[in-house]
């Protein structure tokens, strides 16, 4: 089994672009990306992507047999359908080493997440091939963590801790932050923002103009966000996968 990586879930609005994009591709370079969806489009920043078509199914695990390392970022409106179709190929799911899941805390993702991790549990995914990513994390300097976190993924927590069905790391946590949609804003990536070696505030010294003023003080912020940010990534990446492949 080659070491790649699925990011589901059924529903949208969960990161699992943004997830793949930030947390994930910076930090397993050698891996290639693959987004399947319905339409043959793709316009987001970061690593390059390859983007498939839902039916392209037998393409795709031809590829990951070989020992192709991948990351796939699979389309909420297309999971429903691969998944369907990794349960009329025997055998098929354990093409990844694990299925990642990431979660919002709002009511929809969180019961569409459980739906999720359910049908990959019928697959017959192991618990601790199913990781599930707490998204969008709102932590409170009063409040102990996780307080905090079974305040906004209860029904995760509950179902965890009766069921056991997959894997929840309490250190498996992305913050809420704008750096993420200002970092696509800009065609960056967070990890590319924070280790270019580029010292913005020096050239913003030396700046001339005042359009180069302004495009430089928004470099100058990016890059103080990004270099804030991306010890908490590392952090969730190593929890995430913490035991995978080992």
């Amino acid at each position: 089994m080659s070491l790649s990586f699925a990011t589901v879930n059924c529903t949208g609005n969960v990161g699992k672009t943004t997830v793949t994009r930030e947390l994930l591709a910076p930090r397993l370079p050698h891996m290639s990306v693959r987004q399947i969806e319905s339409i043959n489009t793709d316009d987001s920043a970061g690593p390059k992507v390859e983007v498939m078509i839902a039916a392209r199914f037998d393409e795709l695990h031809e590829e990951l047999m070989r020992g192709r390392e991948l990351l796939v970022d699979i389309g909420a409106s297309n999971v429903e359908e691969y998944l369907n179709r990794l349960d009329s190929s025997e055998g098929a799911q354990e093409d990844y080493a694990c299925f990642i899941v990431p979660v919002e805390p709002e009511s929809k993702q969180l019961k569409d997440t459980i739906k999720t991790i359910n049908m990959l549990a019928d697959l017959g995914v192991e618990p601790e091939r199913i990781r599930v990513l707490l998204n969008k994390v709102e932590l409170v300097k009063s409040e102990a963590r996780d307080i905090t976190l079974r305040r906004h993924f209860g029904q995760l927590f509950e179902l965890h801790e009766r069921m056991g069905s997959f894997v929840l790391n309490e250190d498996a946590i992305v913050p809420k932050n704008d750096v993420f949609t200002l970092a696509a804003a800009a065609g960056r990536t967070i990890h590319d923002i924070a280790t270019d070696g580029v010292d913005y505030k020096a050239q913003l010294v030396a700046a001339k103009t005042g359009a180069e003023k302004d495009r430089l003080v928004k470099l100058v912020s990016l890059k103080r966000k990004a270099l804030s940010i991306e010890p908490l990534l590392d952090s969730a990446f190593n929890a995430l996968l913490a035991g995978v492949g080992a």
